[in-house]
C-alpha cells in the first residue's frame, strides 16, 4: 500500500512541476488555406497597426506585443492603478489550414497593494527606520512591478483577426468592363 502512495505522490509532483501547456482565453480564427509565411508576415503586419512588436518568431509562430498603456477607468475608490495590454497571437497549423489564436490581456499594476505594512515600517519618532534599499532592496524599478491580469479583451481581438483575414482574402475587385450597348 505505501509503494502505491509514494506512486501516486511522486505523479501528482511532477504533474505539478511540469504544469499544463493551455491556450490563454482569447478567439481563435481559421485563415485558410493561405501560405504560412504570407499568413505570418501578414499577422505581424496588422498586429504592428494596433500594438509595438516585441518579438516576432516564425519558427515558434509566435507574435508578442510590447506593453501598451491603456486607460481602463478607476478600480479603487481612490484613484486607479496603471493598465496595460498584452497581445499575443499565435499561429499554427490545423488540417491543411493556418489558425490564428490571440489572447490580449488587459492588466493593471498592484505593487502598492503588496507592499508590506507592518511592524517596523513606521516609527513613532517621524523618522523613518528603514532606507529604500531595506524596504525594496536592491531591484529595478521593473523588478518591483507587480502585474495581475485582471481581464482579457476578446472585442479587440476579434477585430483585429477579422482585420487579418481581410487582408489575406480582399475583396473581389467589382468589374470595370462596361455593359455592351444594344
Amino acid at each position: 500500500m505505501m509503494r502505491y502512495g509514494w506512486l501516486v505522490w511522486t505523479a501528482a509532483t511532477v504533474g505539478l512541476l511540469a504544469g499544463c501547456n493551455q491556450t490563454p482565453p482569447g478567439p481563435t480564427r481559421f485563415l485558410g488555406d493561405v501560405p504560412y509565411a504570407s499568413a505570418f508576415a501578414t499577422s505581424k503586419d496588422v498586429m504592428s497597426q494596433y500594438f509595438s512588436i516585441e518579438k516576432a518568431d516564425a519558427q515558434e509562430g509566435v507574435i508578442r506585443s510590447r506593453p501598451k498603456r491603456v486607460e481602463a477607468g478607476r478600480d479603487r475608490v481612490l484613484g486607479g492603478s496603471p493598465a496595460r495590454q498584452i497581445a499575443t497571437l499565435t499561429l499554427t497549423h490545423k488540417d491543411g489550414q493556418v489558425v490564428a489564436h490571440l489572447s490580449i490581456a488587459v492588466q493593471r499594476q498592484g505593487s502598492s497593494i503588496y507592499r508590506r505594512i507592518g511592524p517596523g515600517s513606521e516609527s513613532y519618532h517621524g523618522a523613518p527606520t528603514e532606507t529604500p534599499a531595506e524596504t525594496e532592496g536592491a531591484t529595478t524599478p521593473a523588478q518591483n512591478e507587480a502585474w495581475r491580469t485582471e481581464k482579457y479583451d476578446n472585442t479587440l481581438a476579434k477585430t483585429i483577426l477579422d482585420d487579418i483575414y481581410r487582408a489575406l482574402h480582399p475583396p473581389a475587385a467589382p468589374s470595370t468592363t462596361a455593359p455592351a450597348d444594344k
